[in-house]
Formats: C-alpha cells, structure tokens, sequence
C-alpha cells in the first residue's frame, strides 16, 4: 500500500501571523491556566517580528514582503492587553502573581510580564489625579466659601429680621393675634427701628382693637420711612390685606395714591382686595391698570398683574353671574375708607 506524506513547510510569516491569530482569538476568554502559555507566546512573537524586521531590512525592496500589517496588529495587540491588564494581573494571581511569572521565566522583559506594574502605576496616577482634583475643588470651595462671606452673606441682624417675620407671618396667617404681637415685641427688643417689625406690630394691635397700641406703632414705623412715605402705606395695606382687614388694606393703599396717583403697586393692592370681596370686574379694571402703570418701571409686577388679569377673566367667562359689571377701582374703594389710612 503506498502512504502519501504530507510535508507542511512553516515559514517564519506564517508562524508569526498564525500566533497573531490566535493571541487575538484567545486574548477575551484568557483564563488562568493559560496564562502563562499565552505569554510565552507573546515571547516568541516578539522575537518573529524581530527577526522578521532584520531579514526585511536586507531584503530588496522589489521583494514586495512587508511587515506593516503585522506590526499594525502587534501594536493593537499590546494595546488590548493594556486595556484588559486589570483582569489579567487577577488571573495571575493563583499563580503566584506577576513577580513570581518573571522569576520562574526570565528575561521575562515584554510589557505583558509586566502587567501588575503597568496597572499600579495607571492607579497611581489615577489616585493622583483624584486627590489634585480635589484639591482644586477644595481650594475653589474655599474661595466660595470666603466670597459668599465677605461679598454674599446675610448679616446677623439680616437673618434675625427674617426669622422674627416670618414667625410673625406664620402667626397672622393663623389669626393667632397675641402670639404674632409677642414675635413683633420680641424682635424690636434687639432691632428697635425695624420699620417692618414696628409695621406688623401695629397691624396686629389693630386687629387686637387697642388702637392707642396701634397708633404708636404706625407713628414709630411712618418715622423710619421719612421721604418714603408711599412705601409705608403700601407696607402697612399690604399686610393689613394678609391680616384679613380689607378696609384698612384699602385705606392704606387710597393713601399711597393719593402720594402718587398712578402708583402700580396700590393699584395692584386694589386688585387684591377687590377679588378678596368677590368684586371680579373691579379687581379685572385695578390689575390692568398696574399692568400698564408697571410697564416702565417694574416688569416682573406687570407680568404678575397679566396673570392675575387673565386668570379672573377666564373665571368671569366660565361663570357668567359673577358679577354684572365692571366696577372702576377707585370709585369701589372711596365708599368705605376707615379712620386710620
């Protein structure tokens, strides 16, 4: 019987592109009992590409042989180990670890005997970058903190102004008259000439009905506002109107207009108190006309006086008996005026 040999002729290329082939196949699903195997073989591609590069160097150019293509992929290669080296130095460690890989296969000099190096210096870095960002941001928290104090913060009394108000606010919207005093008294004992305190004090007198309480306190807050006496009146309308005493919150803002007729704020204040009443086409006629007093001077309360304009026309137009029609604001509120605007 005769046998037919085959004779396979290996030449280095094909040696080098057949270990190019299967590092790459098996780099994804490395395991630890290959490891050691798949890094010998790193070894021997290194040494190819060498040996490779030399006979190309003395080869003459009209050989057409390159290298390129494999040296593109060896590049590549060497990349994807860097990219998995986390996972890998893992594997290496039933092992004994790197250290212990470079002992027992010297030189052992390729960067992937080195693996377990390459990725404590990348977590190095990485922990160095870490702590300079935060330092930066420590430093620039610093710098926050410092602006904020020196150009941004509250003062002291600030704040205190605003804890004593809004206790008091907190009182009023629950008709809890003596304490809402007893928060306004409590204040002015560390801030005398609050002129928003003294005003609170006499709007809750007044609804206590001790009026000798009241006028003091309307004296002492119509001082701190000397030259501004419109703000006083619609300081002291507006929170008579949270106070729910809407015919003083309308005197004190008939007050502000006669200052200054075309006040958008009182009209706005009007507005308020006409829809408190129910009176819609009154309360429609004031907000239009803050909207367009506020046009030049205050466009956020012109943009408000809008909503509200808006909202109560879509109310009258749902409910067509609210009102049989419109009432002009400064004729609803001169009827009823109290004594002390």
């Amino acid at each position: 019987m005769a046998h037919v040999v085959e004779t396979r002729i290996t030449t280095p290329y094909a040696e080098l592109r057949t270990l190019l082939d299967r590092a790459e196949r098996e780099l994804p699903s490395l395991e630890a009992s290959s490891l050691v195997d798949y890094l010998l073989r790193l070894d021997r591609i290194e040494a190819l590409l060498a040996q490779l590069q030399q006979e190309e160097a003395q080869q003459a150019p009209a050989s057409g042989l390159t290298l390129q293509p494999e040296l593109v992929r060896w590049t590549d290669l060497q990349d994807q180990l860097k990219r998995r080296s986390a996972r890998i130095v893992k594997l290496a460690a039933p092992l004994g670890g790197f250290p212990a890989l470079r002992a027992q296969h010297p030189p052992a000099e390729g960067m992937w005997w080195r693996l377990d190096e390459y990725v404590a210096a990348r977590r190095r870095q990485q922990t160095r970058r870490l702590l300079q960002t935060l330092a930066l941001v420590g430093v620039l928290l610093l710098a926050a903190a410092w602006a904020y104090r020196t150009w941004f913060a509250p003062s002291p009394e600030t704040i205190a102004l605003v804890d004593a108000l809004s206790t008091i606010e907190r009182h009023v919207d629950a008709r809890e008259w003596e304490a809402a005093l007893a928060a306004a008294e409590e204040g002015l004992k560390t801030m005398h000439d609050s002129p928003e305190l003294l005003t609170w004090a006499a709007v809750v007198c007044e609804q206590l009905g001790n009026e000798p309480c009241a006028t003091q306190y309307r004296a002492r807050a119509l001082a701190q506002f000397a030259g501004r006496e419109i703000q006083f009146h619609l300081l002291l309308g507006n929170n008579r109107f949270r106070a729910g005493n809407l015919d003083g919150a309308e005197a004190a803002a008939n007050a502000a207009l006669a200052l200054r007729p075309e006040e958008p704020q009182a009209f706005f204040l009007l507005g308020n108190i006409a829809e408190a009443r129910g009176d819609f086409f009154a309360a429609l006629a004031a907000f239009d006309r803050a909207a367009t007093l506020a046009e030049a001077s205050d466009p956020q309360l012109t943009v408000i006086s809008k909503m509200r304009y808006g909202f109560l026309l879509q109310q009258i137009q749902a409910n067509p008996g609210l009102d049989s029609g419109p009432t002009p604001p400064q004729d609803s509120v001169e009827s009823t005026q109290p004594a002390n605007p």
